[in-house]
């Protein structure tokens, strides 16, 4: 699993919805986890339906035509973990991640 993920949310209508959030900080191979935690803190965003499952994305290309994927993406690149306090970095977005923080919601795919 890569550092930095796509999450895809199925609404009941069958549109997909996308979180950019961390994905090493789960599991570093297991997506079940994260897709999990996703699945336990979508309600508490307006994704316009009720949420039936949540997958990693293949890559975070799936979600680069949301319309915020790339300002998540540069918040991101701001906080990335620091070689000498990773474990105490690492804790603390598993702890987040727990409370429904760190996962940002980027929107439906849109067409180019």
């Amino acid at each position: 699993m890569e550092d930095l993920v796509a999450v895809a949310v199925e609404l009941e209508d069958g549109e997909e919805h996308f979180f950019v959030t961390w994905g090493r900080i789960q599991h570093p191979v297991d997506p079940g986890p994260l897709e999990r935690l996703v699945m336990d803190n979508a309600h508490g965003f307006s994704l316009g339906g009720n949420a039936v499952r949540a997958r990693l994305c293949g890559s975070l290309r799936e979600a680069a035509h949301a319309p915020y994927f790339y300002e998540a993406l540069f918040n991101f690149a701001r906080q990335g973990p620091h070689a000498a306090n990773y474990a105490k970095w690492r804790s603390a977005r598993a702890e987040a991640m727990a409370a429904g923080k760190e996962l940002y919601y980027v929107g439906r795919s849109v067409t180019p």
